[in-house]
Order: C-alpha cells, then structure tokens, then sequence
C-alpha cells in the first residue's frame, strides 16, 4: 500500500512562479494555485494529501490575514475552504483507518474488508464529484481573493492570527487534561493551526521561530497519531468487530501518547498569549514596512 506523503514543495520553499513569496497575499494565492493543479492533474493518495495540506495552510493564513482583509471576507473563504477540503478528508480518513490497522498486533481479516471497501467508497465518490466540489469551491477563493488589494503592511495582522490562535490553543491544552476524545481532538485541531501558522510566518517574513516550530510540529503529530487510533477503536466498537486484547493495546498506546502530548503541551503553551505575540512582533519589527 502506498504511503501518503506530500507530493509539493515545504513551505520553506514557498515561490510564485520563480519568484519567492513576501507576502501572505501572496502566500495564500501560491498554496492555493499549487491545490487546484494537483486535483487537476492527479487524484491519488499522495496529491489528495497533499491538496487537503494546502487546504489546511490556506486556513492557516486567512487567520493571519483575518484583520487586513476584514472579519466578513475572514469568515466567508475560511468556510468555503473548510467545505472544499470535506470530500478529501473523507479520503485521508479512510487511507488512515487502513493504515493504523496495518500497524497493530492484531488485524481482524472481516475490519481489513470493511476498511478497503469504505475507502474505495470514499475514492468512488471523489472521482465521481467530490474532487470537482473542492476544485470548485478553491478556485472561488482564489478569485475573491485576487481582487483584493495586498494590505501596505501585514505584520499587525499577523501578530493578531497568532495570538488568537495560540490563545485558542492554551484554552484547548487545558481542557485537554479530562483526555476525553473531544477535548483530544479539539486541541489536535489548535496545535495544527499553531503549526501552519509558523510555517507560514518564516516562510513569508523569514523570521526565526526553530524552537515553537520543533515543538508544535511534534505536538500535533502526537495528538494526529492519538486521533487516528481514537477513530479506529470507535470505528471497531460500532461494528462489533474488536476484542479485548486488541482494545487493550489500543488503550495503552493512546494512554502514552496523550501523556507525551501532556509533557510538549506544557512547553509550547507555557506563555501567555501575549508574550508570545509580543516575541513574534519583536521579531517582526525588524522587517520592512
């Protein structure tokens, strides 16, 4: 079975045409581009995952851009690239439900059959229409924002998606601590958008940021790792396919997970909000206006 890998470019490496990227405006034009012309192109494993990244990281700087292109155009594109990202998720889900099964001890042959159908299924309808509804609702944003004007200066916008992010992101670590799957998932969801966030920030202003970087990276690669196991025994539990034994293998490897996500949560979100902006906006000073 193939393994999902991103098929573009890091971000670190983050060009229009030939030209490297200075601005979000820009940035968000680039990832939005490279996402419409891998579904175009391709629709495999590796260019749905790495459409549906892009996706992501879209998300990630219409945060950024929330106060340079104002609340209303904020929450109308962050909505539609949220729609135009369901039909790959339901792809990546069904890839990773197989995967996580490929990597337990124990491997019922009648859930292999149930995932390889849902993913087929999930595969089925993509090609059939969902690819062309992300396509679609991607180049919708693409051309909305186009016709917006570069804000004169992005930093102040910037400094704002952060903090109200990591904000964001403190509240969910300590919710976390009940480790209930919602609670778990809501802070995945936080700790992503941190990620995307700083990559972006030292893509576009070339800004120094290695140690939040490292750890917000590894932090939601935990708290990824933990959700698909989450899924998967839910998954099991509905078709009364699990067994003891297999259930106590999962239980014990999201125990350690969650408890190593405990420990980097305590680093990544051990400033306030506004310390940490005031840091990024240190950094940011230095940059041309």
């Amino acid at each position: 079975m193939a393994t999902m890998k991103p098929a573009m470019k890091r971000l670190r490496e983050l060009r229009v045409g030939e030209e490297p990227v200075y601005s979000l405006h820009d940035a968000v034009l680039a990832l939005l581009d490279d996402a419409i012309a891998a579904l175009k192109l391709h629709r495999n494993d590796e260019t749905v995952h790495a459409a549906r990244k892009r996706a992501k990281q879209v998300r990630a700087a219409l945060r950024l851009m929330r106060l340079s292109i104002g609340t209303d155009a904020y929450h109308r594109e962050n909505r539609r690239i949220r729609d135009a990202g369901k039909p790959l998720t339901s792809v990546r889900d069904a890839f990773m439900l197989r995967r996580t099964l490929d990597h337990l001890p124990e491997r019922p042959t009648d859930m292999r059959r149930t995932l390889d159908a849902d993913y087929e299924k999930q595969r089925k309808a993509l090609e059939r229409k969902g690819w062309r509804v992300s396509v679609s609702k991607l180049q919708q944003t693409r051309n909305a924002l186009s016709s917006l004007p570069p804000a004169a200066s992005e930093v102040a916008s910037a400094i704002d998606g952060v903090k109200r992010v990591y904000k964001s992101g403190r509240l969910a670590f300590r919710e976390s601590r009940s480790r209930t799957d919602s609670a778990l998932h809501e802070w995945r969801k936080q700790a992503k958008y941190l990620l995307n966030q700083i990559e972006l920030i030292r893509a576009v202003f070339r800004v120094k940021m290695k140690n939040l970087h490292v750890r917000a990276d590894t932090l939601a690669s935990v708290l990824g790792d933990d959700h698909d196991l989450a899924v998967f025994i839910t998954r099991l539990e509905a078709q009364g396919k699990g067994s003891p034994a297999l259930e106590k293998v999962i239980k014990k490897r999201r125990r350690r997970l969650q408890a190593q996500a405990l420990r980097i949560g305590k680093r990544v979100y051990q400033h306030s909000p506004s310390r940490v902006s005031a840091q990024i906006a240190h950094r940011l000073s230095r940059l041309r206006k």
